[in-house]
């Protein structure tokens, strides 16, 4: 396994090829090697390579939710809207684990707001990360909501683009311990 570093996130290369790991979690594990990533994120991974057009992103138009019923809980669905030239995420959907681990329910919430203050920047740089990339992000970190700091989450950002190109939507799929 070798290991390559580009301006803050990190491509595994040899294990899970095609996923970058979010700069902080990467600062997180001080130099060891991430573990392996739990087989959801993979067989997730797996199924948007299969369903998206040759050359291309898939786009929400390109799955079918029936197509993977025991994630269904765990995802959340972010819209990235383009306000004055500026990317921002918007809570559309968010699974029922989600939502109980969470201890509350931010669907329609900006990310911005939906999460503590603290995390703004982690979890918005990861979705900036996939967005600009076209790539899957994982991270791992506790829960960014109040109170909720002593669950462990981990979670894999894919993009989506409807036009195959511009990243519209991120498909987040979550994990906990």
């Amino acid at each position: 396994m070798s290991l390559r570093q580009d301006h803050g996130p990190m491509e595994v290369r040899g294990l899970h090829t095609g996923f970058l790991y979010s700069s902080a979690y990467l600062e997180d594990l001080a130099g060891t090697p991430p573990p392996a990533l739990h087989p959801r994120f993979e067989e997730m991974h797996r199924y948007l390579e299969q369903m998206k057009p040759a050359g291309l992103l898939p786009g929400r138009q390109h799955i079918d939710p029936v197509d993977f019923p025991q994630f269904l809980s765990l995802i959340n669905l972010v819209d990235v809207e383009y306000v004055h030239g500026h990317r921002r995420f918007r809570f559309r959907l968010v699974g029922t684990v989600q939502t109980a681990m969470a201890g509350r329910d931010v669907t329609g919430m900006p990310v911005d707001r939906a999460v503590l203050p603290s995390q703004v920047l982690r979890i918005t740089g990861n979705m900036e990360l996939a967005a600009q990339s076209g790539r899957p992000v994982y991270d791992r970190f506790p829960m960014p909501h109040p109170d909720r700091q002593f669950i462990e989450s981990e979670r894999v950002y894919y993009p989506l683009a409807a036009d195959g190109r511009n990243v519209d939507l991120l498909l987040i799929l979550n994990g906990y311990f």
